[in-house]
């Protein structure tokens, strides 16, 4: 049976303090694809503004589209509360990484159980009344290589530690282990194994058992998150990296769909910042040698491109995520912005060929739909997305 994809659109409304988006020329850009296509959802924030969401929610009434609050969860609160963050292997804190106003890319650590604690009251405190049908969790990983220096391997605050001890990690042993990977000239100074079902096998053994706590500490973190908002009646969707790296930043994308009412992994294969693909394996390649890009995309899958993941893979993984799991809907770097975010008609046009080609459910434009350029949403517009 032939079927619509669902179809998201995501609005960055500004940082906590710093309201970018005008509602008058939003739902005037909205009315205009809302005319043509049936949208499922409106994916917007985290500008504090109740009226913003009551307005927006009164006029998405009679199409039939639910409104969800875009909600950082383990970095950007800092605004209202002290956070725990995140420590390397070497007990340092991370740097921040910002390309906008509004987000800095800070990170929290999930074990601290404060941390937890803040984000449920502040979601309570400030955004429990608005008129929303649920909420989309970003943030919710470790640091990822983008952040630079060697944030990608933490947490190693006493927390995080003290967990990985009972757990039997040899935890000095996996700091000289990971040291000693600053000296590999090679192209696997990670010495990655294996990939199979998005997860990937180390040599090392401490490595195995850092990489597995990563991702256990944030599916039950996320699972225990996705409990308190289902508890208060909202839905619940997930920001995730591409799934292909994703469990490199503690997002194992399988574990994390059986309680998330939606995933939207970003397949952003145009975007030079955080989660942009090319921009995740620059800086890998930053962090040792420009050898070590093309081996991890090697290893994947990817036969043909050095710093990026072309049309056939992108169509396999869609694929695998199609047949195996539910209610994904792939995220799409549709905007444009100058130095970040650089797709053009084409890319767009062979998205659609890859998510028909690949049966995916659905699609969100991402990340922000005030910064999509009109031919951009023509195409979107005229296009039948259909998958089986």
């Amino acid at each position: 049976m032939v079927v619509e994809m669902k179809k998201y659109l995501q609005v960055f409304s500004g940082g906590f303090s710093n309201l970018e988006v005008d509602i008058d020329k939003l739902k005037e850009k909205l009315l205009k694809i809302m005319a043509i296509k049936k949208i499922d959802g409106i994916i917007i924030g985290w500008n504090e503004n109740r009226e913003l969401y009551r307005e927006l929610k009164d006029f998405l009434k009679s199409y039939g589209t639910k409104l969800y609050f875009w909600f950082p969860v383990f970095s950007e609160l800092s605004h209202y509360k002290e956070f725990n963050k995140v420590l390397d292997y070497t007990g340092k804190k991370i740097e921040n990484f910002s390309f906008q106003e509004g987000e800095n890319f800070e990170f929290y650590c999930p074990n601290a159980i404060k941390n937890i604690e803040n984000v449920k009251n502040i979601f309570d405190e400030k955004f429990s009344d608005y008129e929303i049908d649920g909420v989309f969790l970003d943030k919710i990983r470790y640091p990822a290589f983008s952040n630079g220096g060697k944030a990608v391997f933490s947490c190693f605050c006493p927390v995080c530690v003290e967990k990985m001890k009972k757990r039997g990690i040899d935890v000095e042993k996996l700091k000289e282990y990971i040291d000693k990977t600053f000296e590999n000239q090679g192209n696997n100074p990670l010495e990655i194994q294996s990939y199979k079902d998005f997860k990937y096998e180390f040599q090392n053994k401490e490595m195995n058992q850092y990489f597995q706590f990563k991702n256990d500490s944030i599916t039950e973190k996320i699972n225990e998150l996705i409990n308190f908002f289902k508890n208060k009646g909202l839905e619940v969707g997930l920001d995730t990296y591409a799934s292909d790296i994703s469990y490199l930043f503690g997002q194992d994308i399988i574990r994390l769909s059986e309680k998330a009412d939606f995933i939207k992994p970003m397949y952003y294969r145009k975007t030079y910042a955080p989660a942009g693909i090319p921009f995740e394996i620059q800086t890998y390649g930053e962090l040792y040698n420009k050898k070590v890009g093309e081996f991890l995309l090697n290893i994947i899958g990817e036969k043909d491109l050095k710093d990026n993941i072309g049309k056939e893979q992108m169509i396999k993984e869609i694929k695998y995520l199609t047949e195996n799991l539910k209610n994904i809907c792939v995220g799409i770097d549709f905007n444009k912005k100058e130095n970040i975010a650089l797709s053009d008609a084409e890319y767009i046009k062979e998205v659609f060929d890859i998510l028909e080609e690949g049966n995916s459910e659905g699609i969100v434009l991402s990340w922000d739909l005030m910064s999509i350029p009109e031919e951009h949403l023509d195409i979107f517009l005229k296009r039948e997305e259909k998958c089986q």
